[in-house]
């Protein structure tokens, strides 16, 4: 794989997941809960509901969580949620749920009667999709049977585990102290339960990881036949500069070492009958995959309505953030929110970030639609680049986007937004 690290070096650029569009920095407006409300058309909706809660902290999390022991303020936060949700229900007669995801924080920190309470609120007077498909994320080391039980009660199928890594000194460092026992046990009470779809996430580039630890950990989560696995970089991000700083004294790895360990797992995940999607997403399922913020899924995507803290909404034309902090989203969960009402032509630039991101190809008529005379010129000379690069394929009418080209998707967006 010398000429991926070459390519993968030779591109190397940060940048975002394009999963939705445009990023969340641009947006400048400010709605009300009316305007949020008049904006909508609802028929049919994917549910993201953020349930921040964990018991402890890993210093390597970027994600909007509130760390406590004190469980009394959990009831009082699923009202807040049904009470979001009643708001848009008043929107249709007719609104039907395609999907549920449930992210955090750690979902299942909550208990069984927490999670059949709001369960019950949220199927309450909706009509369900014939291919509802409902996740939730899980950290293997809470005692979840219970739990699981009771979402698959509502028709839950998919579970997620933040596995991040199986060697037990690079977990203590930031603060996960995990055994593999934990990840085994809570897969197989999943398939007790009737789970049928399980994601593995991994994180590389943590500190103290090598290519033998890490090879160890890509080899031995196959051995919990997953459907799906995320392998995503370690990320520095601003909002948890405090705990990240907790990780010690350590050489963090450089570019070209953390495109080692990536290229080693995507071997290992190839070789095992694993297809990489994009993204560090990989499938073993031969479905045609669709995507929105929470990744790729099976199910055709439709508007994304999300509920709780810091949760992202994705419905016709607006975007949209909740509050993010916590205290503040329990005194008003409706107060004014973060925004951007898309224009036609970042709608038709969503459509075509979808086109690279799940269809691997990209069609110049919509280039076209989207890109002046001029800039498409100077794009075509760019992606005629990566066709010599063996990251696209021309085929006339459109672009396709090779096996090598769907670990550079995020590159080929940028390229496309950068002359659009």
């Amino acid at each position: 794989m010398d000429n991926l690290k070459e390519l993968l070096l030779n591109f190397h650029a940060p940048g975002r997941r394009y999963s939705y569009y445009p990023a969340l920095p641009s947006w400048k407006h400010k709605f009300t809960q009316d305007e949020v409300l008049s904006s909508m058309n609802l028929k049919e909706v994917d549910l993201y509901i953020h349930l921040p809660f964990c018991e402890n902290l890993c210093t390597f999390c970027g994600c909007n969580i509130k760390v406590t022991k004190d469980r009394s303020q959990f009831k009082d936060y699923i009202d807040l949620i049904l009470k979001e949700w009643k708001e848009y229900q008043t929107l249709s007669n007719e609104l039907v749920i395609n999907s549920i995801y449930l992210g955090g924080g750690t979902p299942t920190y909550l208990n069984e009667t927490e999670l059949n309470y709001l369960m019950e609120g949220i199927f309450k007077n909706v009509k369900v999709s014939e291919n509802f498909k409902g996740t939730v994320e899980s950290d293997p080391r809470v005692d979840q049977k219970l739990q699981l039980r009771a979402l698959a009660n509502y028709g839950f199928k998919n579970i997620s585990l933040g596995v991040q890594d199986l060697d037990e000194r690079t977990l203590s460092n930031v603060n996960r102290h995990q055994h593999t026992t934990d990840i085994f046990k809570t897969i197989n009470t999943a398939r007790e339960e009737n789970f049928e779809f399980i994601n593995i996430d991994l994180i590389y580039g943590l500190p103290f990881q090598t290519k033998k630890s890490f090879e160890n950990t890509a080899t031995k989560i196959l051995e919990l036949a997953p459907t799906s696995i995320s392998n995503y970089p370690l990320a520095k991000v601003p909002w948890q500069t405090g705990p990240q700083n907790a990780y010690g004294i350590y050489e963090p790895l450089n570019v070209s070492e953390m495109y080692d360990l990536y290229i080693l797992a995507d071997d290992i995940f190839h070789s095992s009958g694993f297809s990489l999607l994009g993204m560090g997403h990989y499938s073993n399922l031969q479905e045609k995959q669709f995507r929105n913020i929470m990744g790729y899924t099976t199910n055709k995507t439709v508007d994304l309505l999300g509920l709780g803290v810091s949760s992202l909404s994705n419905v016709g034309d607006i975007l949209f953030q909740r509050e993010k902090i916590l205290e503040k989203y329990m005194y008003n969960p409706f107060a004014e929110v973060i925004g951007h009402r898309k224009s036609e032509k970042e709608i038709r630039l969503e459509q075509l970030f979808h086109q690279v991101t799940c269809d691997h190809i990209i069609t110049k008529s919509s280039l076209a639609k989207v890109i002046e005379e001029e800039s498409l010129e100077k794009l075509e000379k760019t992606f005629s680049y990566l066709t010599n690069n063996g990251l696209l394929i021309d085929d006339k009418e459109s672009y396709a986007i090779s096996k090598d080209g769907k670990h550079f998707l995020r590159t080929i967006c940028q390229t496309i937004e950068n002359f659009s």
